[in-house]
């Protein structure tokens, strides 16, 4: 990494004129994702003596143990998959969501919706409670419920826990499942605790993407035995104790292959949430600092693992509207995207629903950019990365001026 002297003297700066150091480029491409894995010699024993034994499938010895390991981690009985779409499908299909309206933030990857869609309901969209916790409001919920709702899908934006309690007692009171699409939010804490145990069931991704990842996979949590046995059920094409199939299911089991690298990943990391959990709060720190940056917070109770850091763009404080800030960061090598744009309620998958307004959402869907964070990230990059942001803002006010 290159020496960073000069650029941390440019936050010394009062003026506004265009810095004259040169351009802060990382010297490794800083990719939004950089998933980290164990060393294939960690579990290459057992990896090898599954494959003389043939037991790679159908729930074999390490997916069983990953499994138990998984539950004790969370403290909540939890089943894995081979990704966590399918576990999304089954965690609604298991619940009794097969029909009607599911509410949902249109604020989310598209999986979200499309897992409803492909169990035979409808979402019904909910905008989001403001642009730093990015979270399902409550009160937008509360007013979309019909006598056709039968449930309400919970988003962990970036890896913050939704409020949990207040929708759960809106789902009580309204006599509603209450689910929440977990993606990537595994290893995230509300009160001390890891989520997990806060919905009828919760979904977690496990993609190479993920703070957590077993390359693919993804797990379903509950403490609903009832609604668990038939998750396992579902998982293995309906079949229960016997080749008889009580309903229709589907293959959603994991390969062995990946429960012995979730079981390795599981041994360091806390260090890992630990390590993202510093990066954003220098990062942060460093933004604070740079007008028309909003970057995203944890509201109180909650510790996320941060996936991404979500910043919000003001383009008339920072100089440059969204896409333009992203272009620009690419000259200095990093990487970010664009989550969640557009909002998944002006999809053309949804375009049944692209006259419902959701200010909130809007606003922050097209102004908004994640940027990378990393199990291993160093306050180097940290820092280089908001010395870009800082040099992009310091040449477009100086490109302004006549």
């Amino acid at each position: 990494m290159q020496d960073h002297i000069g650029i941390r003297r440019s936050f010394e700066r009062t003026d506004k004129a265009v810095p004259e150091f040169p351009v802060p480029r990382a010297q490794s491409r800083l990719n939004i994702v950089r998933p980290s894995f164990p060393k294939a010699e960690q579990f290459l024993a057992a990896f090898e003596a599954a494959l003389e034994t043939g037991q790679v499938a159908n729930n074999s010895r390490w997916v069983v143990e990953f499994e138990r390991r998984l539950s004790e981690y969370l403290g909540v009985p939890s089943l894995v998959f081979c990704n966590g779409q399918i576990g999304l499908m089954v965690m609604l299909r298991a619940a009794g969501v097969t029909s009607g309206e599911v509410i949902v933030p249109s604020f989310t990857f598209c999986a979200t919706p499309h897992a409803v869609e492909w169990v035979g309901a409808e979402p019904v969209f909910a905008d989001i409670l403001d642009d730093l916790t990015m979270r399902l409001d409550p009160r937008d919920v509360e007013r979309r419920i019909t006598d056709r709702t039968v449930a309400i899908l919970a988003v962990d934006a970036y890896g913050v826990a939704s409020d949990y309690a207040s929708l759960a007692d809106i789902a009580k009171r309204h006599k509603l499942k209450f689910l929440v699409d977990s993606a990537p939010s595994f290893g995230t804490r509300v009160d001390g605790q890891p989520v997990g145990r806060f919905a009828d069931a919760q979904m977690f991704s496990f993609h190479a993407t993920k703070t957590f990842s077993t390359m693919e996979g993804g797990c379903v949590s509950s403490h609903d035995p009832e609604l668990l046995a038939r998750v396992k059920a579902l998982r293995n094409f309906g079949q229960v104790d016997s080749f008889d199939c009580e309903e229709a299911g589907l293959n959603g089991k994991m390969l062995e292959i990946s429960a012995l690298i979730g079981i390795e990943q599981l041994k360091t990391f806390e260090l890992a949430v630990a390590t993202r959990r510093r990066a954003v709060e220098r990062m942060r720190h460093g933004l604070s600092q740079i007008p028309g940056l909003l970057a995203g917070r944890e509201p109180a109770g909650v510790e996320a693992n941060w996936l991404h850091l979500p910043v919000v763009v003001d383009a008339q404080k920072f100089g440059l509207d969204r896409d333009a800030l992203a272009s620009a960061l690419e000259k200095c090598n990093v990487f970010v995207r664009k989550y969640y744009s557009p909002p998944c309620h002006h999809m053309t998958a949804y375009r049944a629903q692209k006259d419902v307004k959701l200010d909130v959402t809007e606003r922050t869907s097209y102004n908004v950019i994640a940027l990378p964070v990393y199990n291993d990230m160093t306050d180097e990059e940290c820092d280089l990365i908001v010395a870009a942001l800082h040099y992009v803002h310091q040449s477009a006010l100086g490109a302004s001026k006549p």
